[in-house]
């Protein structure tokens, strides 16, 4: 089986443990607002808006990075159809 599938089942597994322990009801309060749900709901729910905000976080730097490998690979495009004028200019000047 491949790592990943096997990673994914444990995860998945770990994941139903925790929820089948943490099951009890909870009362969140922010500001004026009440909210009333499930621990593992809780918890699972602001891992989740973590990783979402994580990602957007990082956005800005991944496409400051593609932005630099597309401007780089159209440069080593333009030096790679360079080089064979390069090259047979310096034959020619060899056999001189």
């Amino acid at each position: 089986m491949p790592f990943a599938l096997i990673a994914a089942l444990l995860i998945v597994f770990l994941a139903v443990a925790f929820s089948l322990q943490n099951a009890s009801e909870i009362t969140i309060y922010f500001f004026a607002w009440t909210f009333q749900g499930s621990l593992v709901i809780v918890l699972l729910t602001t891992l989740a808006l973590g990783v979402i905000i994580s990602l957007l976080a990082s956005l800005p730097a991944q496409m400051k990075k593609s932005r630099m490998i597309a401007q780089q690979s159209k440069e080593i495009e333009t030096l790679k159809q360079a080089l064979p004028t390069s090259k047979q200019s310096q034959a020619y000047t060899k056999s001189l």
